[in-house]
């Protein structure tokens, strides 16, 4: 077996961890610690706004060290500190400290061991197959989105958040930084190899090596980096109160849990679709079909009454999350090329991260004014329209070296 397929199956557990908990988990620790610190939504959703503003600094200089230093060592890094910060969350005693702690461990692990790095060491294995091999492992997300929540919904009853917080510190020591460490590898070369044939048999030419002044001034950057920062604000910030919002529509929590789970069974299923469209159809038509699902799916929570409506909406949203990580990598390879890849990823966090920034606030804010979650998602709806025209004028192609 070709030797990148094992680098697949760690970038999946790594993106089962890290993301699965971000993404997916997270809105299960909202209610309790708002209840414990006795604070608002408002103020427990900093938590993630600080996330977001500490990745603007951490993944430009993440990105650079991506495309200079070993993928493994970075990666392993990263895991470790993972750990350590989950730790440190689990034994806040103030609001403060939780949204400080939070949001430090989360932007280390999402710039070292999140999709950024798991992406461009994929990307560097194979050309072929790369969208297929960025959907599996993508489907680590969505399988994490049930495995996580899981044990965090268990372990919130059994120990309450804290200890939910550190039994994960203590998984993510002794499963992902071994795995990390034993099955990562940067590129081929490292053991003897090369990057996988195009469809042709042909090996693709270099690619330009373009600095982060270019990289900058590239129109594609700045029509892909907003259209996905407005796809990825709407998404996350809806996704991390879906439990709270399905509450207030007379859900129990396990129907509320189920939610969570519904989304990351139907990523499961988008990846695998959306994986092995990157490979055969237009990448900016997938990408608009991902906004299109995360629209409808507003759009019927929009109308819920029950929780079979939110169950439905859920689906949609979780096919169209399918779609973000495998088209965004694909694309990015695609337009910037490997060489320039970490640089270029690295560089648009931060464009992403400040349109996603204020959207965990702008809910927040909306629902302790109307007391109703439906003005947010008027306006989320309204950011994947405009996240659909910014992609009309992205052109596609990209020098050789």
């Amino acid at each position: 077996m070709y030797y990148g397929w094992r680098v697949v199956g760690s970038a999946f557990i790594a993106q089962l961890f890290v993301v699965g908990f971000f993404t997916y988990a997270v809105s299960l620790l909202v209610e309790p610690v708002r209840s414990e610190f006795s604070v608002s939504l408002e103020q427990v959703m900093y938590s993630l706004t600080a996330a977001t503003l500490l990745g603007l600094f951490l993944q430009p200089l993440g990105g650079a060290l991506i495309d200079r230093y070993s993928l493994r060592t970075l990666m392993a890094s990263g895991a470790l500190l993972y750990a350590a910060g989950l730790y440190a969350v689990a034994l806040s005693a103030t609001i403060t400290q939780y949204v400080v702690s939070f949001g430090l461990t989360m932007a280390l692990a999402n710039t070292l061991v999140g999709s950024m790095s798991t992406s461009a060491v994929i990307s560097r294995w194979f050309t072929a197959s790369r969208g297929r091999a960025l959907g599996i492992s993508a489907i680590g997300t969505s399988v994490g989105g049930v495995v996580i929540p899981a044990l965090i919904s268990y372990w919130l009853g059994t120990e309450g958040w804290r200890g939910a917080l550190q039994n994960l510190a203590f998984a993510v020591l002794l499963l992902l930084v071994p795995i990390i460490i034993f099955g990562i590898r940067s590129k081929p070369a490292d053991v003897g190899l090369q990057a996988e044939a195009s469809l042709d048999g042909v090996r693709p030419p270099a690619d330009e090596n373009l600095s982060m002044d270019a990289i900058l001034r590239t129109p594609a950057f700045w029509y892909l980096g907003l259209s996905l920062g407005l796809l990825f604000s709407a998404y996350t910030a809806v996704l991390s109160n879906l439990t709270p919002y399905a509450i207030n529509l007379g859900s129990s929590k396990e129907q509320a849990s189920m939610l969570i789970m519904a989304v990351a069974v139907a990523g499961f299923i988008g990846k695998i679709l959306f994986g092995m469209a990157a490979d055969t159809f237009s990448l900016r038509t997938a990408l608009w079909i991902a906004q299109g699902l995360v629209a409808l799916a507003f759009l019927i929570m929009m109308q819920a009454t029950s929780h079979t409506m939110m169950l439905v909406g859920a689906s949609a949203l979780g096919l169209a999350a399918g779609g973000m990580l495998p088209v965004w990598g694909a694309l990015m390879a695609q337009v910037f090329g490997l060489v320039s890849y970490g640089r270029a990823m690295g560089l648009m966090g931060p464009v992403i991260t400040l349109c996603v920034m204020p959207g965990f606030t702008i809910i927040g804010r909306l629902y302790d004014t109307y007391s109703s979650y439906t003005p947010a998602l008027m306006v989320f709806t309204g950011f994947c329209l405009v996240a659909a025209l910014l992609l009309l004028p992205l052109r596609m192609q990209r020098k050789k070296a």
